[in-house]
């Protein structure tokens, strides 16, 4: 059962994290918008992709995998 709860608790982090770099990622792209005008939206499209594949992205949601699976399993015991 401790499994399942630490589990449960690095993807909640997991969760938490990719809110936070959406968040930034959005706030970025908004102003970058604003720069441009319209034709900025187009230059968005790509972004997700980019976003998907930059190495700081995925060390921040497994590194907060990690922080939540030890921080649930220190609790639940």
């Amino acid at each position: 059962m401790i499994f399942a709860k630490s589990l449960l608790g690095g993807v909640i982090a997991v969760v938490a994290m990719w809110a936070i770099v959406l968040t930034v990622f959005m706030q970025r792209i908004r102003a970058e918008t604003r720069e441009q005008g319209t034709t900025g939206l187009v230059a968005v499209a790509g972004g997700w992709n980019y976003l998907l594949q930059k190495p700081s992205v995925v060390l921040l949601l497994t590194a907060a995998f990690g922080i939540g699976l030890y921080v649930t399993a220190r609790i639940s015991r």
